[in-house]
């Protein structure tokens, strides 16, 4: 009796974790020939494509990878429908929240990885917050609304860091920010 192909589900898990494994190995997602060969020695045999493997093959592989990746990256709690629409939403223009949500634990790990991006400390955050050209009122973040007003700020500042020509990323975005 033959065994049951390798379903969708597993295929789309299988693709999943092999990027984030390589994203934590540094190593390139796209090299087919490194994927096939890293499954085809979980598995025991040589393989032309993840659409070869077996359903079993398939759970030997996705437990494999899965034993080099931390716990946090493989289940990830997605937030409730009224929480993940404020963290979408919250601080718009012409948007009158009749809740107030403050910024979670979330929300300032998102803000610190920015920071870490582009070269920051949290005091110059401060001072960035307390200049004219601030996207919140009072200096403060305390609402979501707020904190996504100072994040959209930094992505903004992070993309056009990204577009400078070469050698002059840093340097200038922060002379960028201090003009402001």
């Amino acid at each position: 009796m033959a065994e049951a192909p390798i379903t969708g589900r597993q295929l789309i898990r299988l693709q999943v974790l092999w990027g984030l494994f390589c994203a934590q190995a540094r190593l390139d997602a796209k090299d087919r020939g490194a994927r096939l060969g890293w499954v085809a020695g979980a598995v025991g045999r040589q393989i032309g494509s993840f659409r070869e493997l077996t359903a079993a093959e398939a759970k030997t592989a996705i437990d494999a990878i899965q034993k080099h990746l931390p716990p946090e990256l493989l289940r990830r709690k997605r937030p409730p429908r009224r929480l993940a629409q404020a963290y979408g939403t919250a601080g718009r223009r012409g948007r009158d929240d009749k809740e107030m949500r403050f910024a979670d634990a979330e929300t300032w790990r998102l803000l610190d990885g920015l920071l870490a991006k582009l070269g920051w400390t949290r005091e110059r955050l401060d001072a960035f917050l307390r200049s004219s050209k601030s996207p919140v009122r009072n200096g403060v973040i305390r609402t979501l609304g707020e904190a996504n007003r100072v994040i959209w700020a930094l992505k903004g500042m992070l993309r056009r860091a990204e577009v400078l020509p070469e050698g002059t990323g840093a340097a200038n975005l922060e002379a960028e920010v201090a003009a402001r």
